[in-house]
């Protein structure tokens, strides 16, 4: 089994920075004014969950990316693609969950896992339905 991107590095700063504007009052229509739930998680956190369990870590591959040097740079366009996934106003730019769509499949086979949420009605499922994934009830 590969180490995934989420097992080694994340680039947290802006993580961090997208999720906490996200969970501000007032930033407009948001599928968080739907249902109030004390811990929700923010939407660019559960995009880069998901997005970073799914991709390979480029440590993984030593014989594509032969150097320490490679597989840095190789995670850092990695990296630029989670950048790229916690910008604003997100749904007025569908080409970067395509670009993310396409590399995770690149890391699948081709094919996106499923998605199992308890209650299907957090975020997670709703981030894994914008990214292609489909997602079930864990029953």
């Amino acid at each position: 089994m590969t180490k995934k991107l989420i097992e080694v590095a994340l680039p947290l700063p802006e993580i961090n920075d997208a999720s906490a504007y996200d969970k501000m009052p007032g930033i407009g229509p948001h599928p968080k004014g739907i249902h109030h739930w004390w811990a929700r998680l923010p939407l660019p956190t559960a995009r880069a969950v998901l997005f970073a369990s799914v991709v390979d870590d480029p440590s993984t591959c030593p014989e594509k990316w032969v150097t320490e040097e490679a597989q840095h740079t190789e995670r850092e366009r990695l990296f630029d693609i989670v950048r790229r996934m916690m910008g604003k106003k997100l749904h007025e730019h569908p080409e970067i969950y395509e670009e993310a769509r396409a590399e995770m499949l690149k890391h699948c086979d081709g094919r996106l896992p499923k998605v199992f949420d308890h209650l299907l009605e957090g975020l997670h499922p709703l981030e894994a339905n914008r990214l292609g994934f489909e997602a079930l009830p864990a029953i």
